[in-house]
């Protein structure tokens, strides 16, 4: 114990050996993506206290965390992507359920997340009962053009993301597409059957909101049931199949990253899209058929 404290017996600052046994003791329990957490912890606490940043220039501890990575090894889950097809095959499942006012719930969800481009955080609850309207989705984000009865596209208002950490909040189009999928219908035919006051956008019959494990649930239990692969299916899963079928109805790169709101090739953020090409963007992807590896 005297290689990690002080000669006055202070353990801050702490020496490069005390890093080191820190992280050596931490890789027989957690990842190396813990053990950089904690660390970084570490290095918050000696900041606070008026030390200098005790993980600067250290060669060795770096080279410990290396070895530390290249032993564990860095698994990479692969997870699968919602595409139309996935869509089309658990919607009769999802259907047969929950009873019509959910399932118009949990459809309007899950076609407004694939369309929209979401994030599982995006469109999902913190809590079953945990809401905030400064950051969450509410009735009120939702605009029909022209009207309800008759609805062409929504205006979608999105308040807050981890893209956007100033929550300037940004405003989605989302067309009607002739299809099943179509994310528009879907979301006429839940404000007409639930008929949602001002509150939490998507909440269930009982009054529980719609928490990012309901919808891994729904999406897993769902797939599972129409006999497609569920393992690795997630609430991110929207937005890589978003993506993937985009890129197969052909919609161009500088489209795809502005409907996902993606910042790299950070200059693409300037080019000014016309609104007649974003309103083309849906109808194209929900022609896509065919399934993705």
């Amino acid at each position: 114990m005297n290689r990690l404290t002080t000669l006055t017996g202070d353990i801050l600052p702490s020496s490069e050996g005390t890093l080191v046994y820190f992280a050596s003791y931490l890789a027989r329990t957690v990842r190396h993506g813990t053990i950089k957490t904690y660390l970084a912890a570490v290095r918050n606490i000696h900041i606070i206290s008026g030390y200098k940043d005790p993980l600067r220039g250290r060669f060795l501890l770096k080279e410990i965390l290396r070895g530390i990575l290249r032993y564990q090894g860095s698994p990479r889950i692969r997870r699968q992507p919602v595409t139309p097809g996935v869509l089309l095959a658990i919607r009769p499942i999802l259907h047969s359920w929950p009873g019509p006012r959910d399932f118009s719930m949990i459809w309007a969800a899950f076609t407004l997340a694939f369309f929209a481009f979401l994030r599982c955080s995006e469109f999902t609850y913190p809590g079953a009962h945990s809401f905030s309207s400064k950051f969450n989705l509410t009735t009120k984000c939702v605009t029909f053009f022209p009207g309800l009865a008759c609805p062409q596209c929504l205006l979608v208002t999105r308040k807050s993301s981890k893209t956007d950490s100033f929550r300037a909040g940004q405003s989605l189009i989302v067309a009607r597409c002739p299809s099943l999928l179509c994310p528009v219908t879907a979301m006429q035919q839940y404000f007409l059957l639930a008929k949602p006051r001002s509150g939490p956008l998507f909440f269930f019959r009982l009054g529980h909101y719609l928490t990012r494990s309901s919808v891994t649930h729904l999406l897993r239990d769902s797939a599972r049931s129409a006999g497609l692969p569920h393992e690795s299916l997630k609430g991110h899963s929207f937005q890589i199949g978003a993506a993937s079928a985009a890129v197969a109805a052909g919609l161009p790169d500088w489209l795809i990253k502005v409907l996902g709101r993606w910042s790299c090739d950070s200059y693409q953020i300037y080019i000014r899209t016309p609104e007649s090409v974003l309103l083309s963007a849906i109808p194209k992807m929900a022609s896509v058929s065919g399934s993705f590896l």
